[in-house]
């Protein structure tokens, strides 16, 4: 397979979000050790280079610095009669400028000066102690020395005055430049390069774990297959049995009841596995191709489903479903998200509570708020009551057959969603469970 077909795929609407994050995981870390190896090479190579030409101009200067006291006694021309200073200045390269101990110019040779103030920069130099001086304007850059002589009467140095050097920072910048072009080119070309691998490597990466997601989806069905069909058997023999009750005695029956509902319950457990099981290899490997659906009708029909069970258990239901909204989603996903909220603020509430479902619209977020004067969970359980098979106290004395995953099940359709769920509640008082997803 060739890596422009692979990368078809991957950038595909089928391509999974764990490979996307693979992949740009990947991108982002080399990008980053690309870039940072360049941006150090940049800066590594541009202060050599000034290092460099701070290094000819001190030893420039200090080679002049013997010359200051001849222009000063007898002029700046014996410097034109010497081959030497000649052969630099007709480079047009360097430039030197040599001034008195006030700081007034005596002589300059060359063709560039900077227009730097000599008088500031010594005034710095002498508060910082800071010489040689090395300053930078425009293209040019240069050094500052101070020149003393001995006094043996005095037996002190005496300032002579001082020396600048200068020197064009353009070939500086033309390397600078070509270096910049060249890591852009090369990274540019380094960054294809690696995307187009990355793709690759990601593919075969990830072969082996796609190979495991199937095999999980199989051993799935073949466990769904092989303990339901003995459960089923287990359930037509009690029911056969408990049709028959002249024939059995009465402690009989009440044994087949408990098994034919312990079968139930092992039945009802394992959907409930089975569904999350499913949930997160969909959720991992597969992109779910949701429909835009009426949220306000898909919660009007389960209201009207759990209308039977609020009369029954004396509970108050309202809903407030004024507006229609729109989402993009999963309409069985959905449904049985809400069905769960609904069916813990059912079972945990009491005759005489109260529970109210509702709607509201926040900037594009369509929050659906399910709330309950039942039970409540205490504050510092909350942090538990999404993990898996966990349950309060208070929640098995009041139903001891559940099984904890109801909220699981429910946080699980969320994220799948790219919603948020959001759960507060207290002892006593009631709980409420506000969802949060985005309009189509």
């Amino acid at each position: 397979m060739s890596l422009i077909n692979i990368s078809t795929r991957i950038f595909s609407r089928d391509f999974a979000p764990p490979r996307r994050r693979l992949l740009l995981t990947y991108l982002m870390i080399m990008i980053t050790i690309f870039g940072a190896s360049g941006i150090s090479l940049y800066i590594f190579v541009n202060k050599s280079l000034k290092q460099q030409l701070n290094l000819e101009l001190l030893t420039l200067v200090d080679a002049a610095a013997p010359s200051l006291k001849t222009i000063k006694t007898e002029g700046h021309h014996n410097l034109d009669r010497e081959l030497s200073w000649r052969k630099l200045f007709s480079q047009q390269k360097y430039s030197l400028e040599w001034y008195d101990s006030q700081g007034k110019l005596l002589a300059r040779r060359g063709d560039n000066f900077p227009t730097l103030p000599l008088l500031a920069t010594i005034s710095r130099a002498k508060s910082n102690q800071d010489f040689p001086i090395f300053q930078r304007q425009d293209r040019l850059q240069t050094a500052t020395i101070s020149v003393y002589t001995d006094n043996p009467k005095q037996h002190n140095l005496t300032l002579e005055g001082y020396i600048r050097a200068s020197e064009s920072t353009q070939e500086i910048d033309v390397t600078l430049s070509k270096l910049r072009i060249g890591l852009e080119l090369g990274g540019t070309t380094a960054i294809i390069l690696i995307s187009l691998s990355s793709i690759y490597l990601t593919h075969e990466a990830l072969r082996p774990m796609k190979k495991g997601v199937q095999r999980l989806k199989q051993l799935t069905a073949d466990i769904s297959h092989h303990v339901r069909t003995p459960l089923t058997r287990i359930n037509i023999a009690t029911d056969i049995l408990l049709s028959q009750t002249d024939k059995i005695q009465p402690y009989q029956v009440n044994k087949l009841n408990i098994i034919s509902r312990a079968v139930e319950q092992i039945k009802s457990l394992l959907e409930e596995l089975l569904f999350l099981v499913r949930i997160d290899i969909t959720a991992t490997f597969k992109e779910l191709r949701f429909t835009r659906l009426s949220l306000n009708q898909l919660l009007q029909d389960l209201s009207e489903q759990f209308r039977p069970l609020a009369q029954a258990q004396a509970i108050d239901f309202q809903t407030q479903l004024n507006s229609n909204f729109v989402v993009n989603g999963d309409r069985h996903r959905l449904s049985r998200l809400f069905t769960n909220i609904l069916e813990n603020a059912f079972q945990y509430s009491n005759p005489g509570d109260r529970i109210t479902l509702s709607t509201k619209l926040t900037h594009n977020i369509v929050t659906i708020t399910i709330e309950d004067t039942g039970i409540g969970i205490a504050e510092e359980h909350l942090p538990y009551i999404f993990q898996d098979f966990w349950r309060s106290d208070l929640a098995i004395s009041k139903e001891p057959e559940g099984f904890g995953l109801g909220l699981t099940i429910a946080q699980a359709i969320v994220q799948q969603h790219r919603g948020k769920i959001i759960v507060s509640s207290m002892a006593g008082v009631g709980s409420c469970i506000q969802v949060e997803l985005c309009l189509a």
